[in-house]
């Protein structure tokens, strides 16, 4: 670092230096030239400008990387949304159609329901009929029971009158036979008396043989009014029986017509809750779709804006190169770009030693290690450069305030050692390997790239590391033999490097180290 004002003899060779990026905009020129003072200046103002530019685009790389980490994290949980979205949105179609489907069918069972209650209400008029004719029967056999028994009382009341008769007829007849034998005696004075006996003994034979008659017929209608009570008795318990029994039913089919009509209006209620649900079910799968679309649209709209914001990080890095290539002098960032350049020149000795020694430094056959995750590689030259390497990196590193990492890696990215606080022996854990083995891994990120692919000399990037934190990234290209090698990187806190690089004496002699 310049911890003062050179002195350049003549403004011709101050404007040349300044040309070549041999000066910076602070030096000054020895001459009598009257164009000294007002160049002076000129480059003064020039020199606050460019501070306040170069200080301006950094900070609008950091607030630029921030953006980019929360539109990334946004455009991954916007992704997320509208795969969600699309997820839902299909099951509520899904869920919408079966709703519609179930209501239909619901609709159809109330349908069917309520046509099956009208059938069981009309079994139920007819049962009702049916009840009502046979209490009807049965109470007409009951009193056909009782005209079957008077009936019966009758026909015996015959019987025994028309045994009476015979038993008149037959003393009738007998009278009329001791009359005639009393005739005979009595002779001629009784032969008309025997006329009469004899006809009222014919008379009576007749009644007693028509007796006979009646008294059989008699007994046989006698039978069969015994036997038609005996049947109509059993007739009318049958059918009393059947009254109880198809009264019980009755009241039983009433219960379940009944209950059923409950139930119907369950059934209907339920029909109409259903109907209610899957018009619920429509809005809410139209608003579900309107929530895809929304979540579609702001994908779209986080696409656009990481896209922006990354062209706005890309032109500020592009600002940052040309600044960058513009010294300054006496400022945190002249003081870094020297130590980037002290870094780079001891890297580089570093790696001529070792090419004099007979190794590949251009080796790029990386051969992984062993059971590595993440995996780490070994080259032809990593082994003899590994340890002083590793010195350098972290004197860089140990002397630089808000200074996160100081390393060396090749055109693939490839880091041959790293600082001693990330060379840590591996675990077998991922996530702490990950974090603390960083050493002989290949960081092929858009960083290192473009770290690797830089011609403009010092370069300026800022990102959010894997770690989580706000890098700003200073590298410069590291050529052997005219070829690109790699590149030498420092990540720091920038913000907070400015601070301290003025507050502590010895941070202000670091690029004289």
């Amino acid at each position: 670092m310049k911890t003062g004002v050179d002195r350049v003899l003549g403004l011709g060779r101050l404007l040349n230096r300044l040309s070549t990026g041999r000066a910076t905009l602070a030096d000054r020129a020895w001459t009598v030239n009257p164009l000294a003072w007002p160049l002076r200046r000129f480059l003064g103002a020039l020199r606050a400008r460019f501070v306040v530019m170069r200080q301006s685009s950094i900070s609008i790389s950091i607030n630029t990387a921030r953006l980019q980490a929360h539109t990334n994290e946004c455009k991954g949980l916007a992704h997320e949304q509208a795969a969600e979205a699309d997820g839902l949105a299909a099951r509520g179609s899904q869920i919408a159609g079966l709703s519609e489907q179930t209501n239909e069918i619901v609709g159809e069972v109330a349908e069917k329901f309520r046509s099956q209650l009208d059938v069981l209400r009309e079994t139920r008029e007819q049962l009702d009929e049916l009840q009502g004719r046979v209490s009807r029967v049965a109470a007409q056999m009951q009193t056909f029971s009782d005209v079957v028994a008077e009936l019966n009382q009758r026909a015996q009341s015959v019987e025994d009158t028309s045994r009476l008769i015979k038993d008149i007829a037959l003393q009738t007849h007998l009278l009329a036979l001791n009359a005639g034998v009393e005739a005979a005696r009595a002779g001629e004075a009784g032969k008309g008396f025997a006329v009469v006996a004899s006809e009222v003994g014919k008379l009576a034979e007749r009644v007693n043989a028509a007796t006979g008659d009646i008294v059989q017929h008699t007994g046989e209608i006698l039978d069969l009014v015994t036997d038609t009570r005996e049947q109509t008795t059993r007739i009318h318990s049958d059918m009393s029986a059947s009254d109880q029994m198809v009264g019980h039913f009755a009241g039983q089919f009433q219960s379940l017509v009944l209950d059923l009509e409950h139930m119907g209006r369950q059934v209907d209620e339920a029909a109409e809750t259903i109907s209610q649900v899957n018009q619920t079910n429509h809005e809410m799968n139209d608003a579900i779709s309107r929530v895809a679309g929304h979540s579609a649209q702001m994908q779209t709209r986080m696409e656009t804006m990481d896209e922006q914001v990354q062209g706005v990080r890309m032109q500020t890095e592009s600002l940052q190169e040309m600044l960058a290539a513009l010294r300054t002098g006496q400022t945190p960032f002249d003081t870094l770009a020297n130590i980037l350049r002290s870094l780079r020149d001891a890297c580089e000795k570093l790696l001529h030693r070792a090419e004099h020694e007979g190794l590949d430094i251009f080796d790029r056959n990386y051969r992984q290690i062993a059971n590595s995750n993440p995996p780490r590689y070994r080259t032809a030259y990593d082994g003899t450069i590994d340890e002083p390497l590793q010195k350098i990196l972290d004197f860089v590193l140990d002397q630089l305030p808000a200074g996160f990492y100081a390393i060396l890696i090749d055109s693939n990215g490839y880091a041959p050692t790293h600082n001693g606080r990330y060379s840590r022996p591996p675990t077998g854990d991922v996530a702490h390997d990950t974090l603390n083995a960083r050493d002989k891994r290949i960081f092929d990120d858009q960083i290192s790239k473009g770290a690797v692919a830089n011609k403009n000399g010092v370069m300026c990037q800022t990102y959010m590391r894997d770690t989580g934190e706000i890098i700003t990234d200073v590298s410069i290209p590291v050529d052997m033999h005219g070829e690109r090698w790699g590149a030498v990187r420092i990540g720091l806190d920038y913000s907070r490097y400015e601070q301290l690089i003025d507050q502590v004496p010895e941070h202000r002699q670091l690029a004289t180290a």
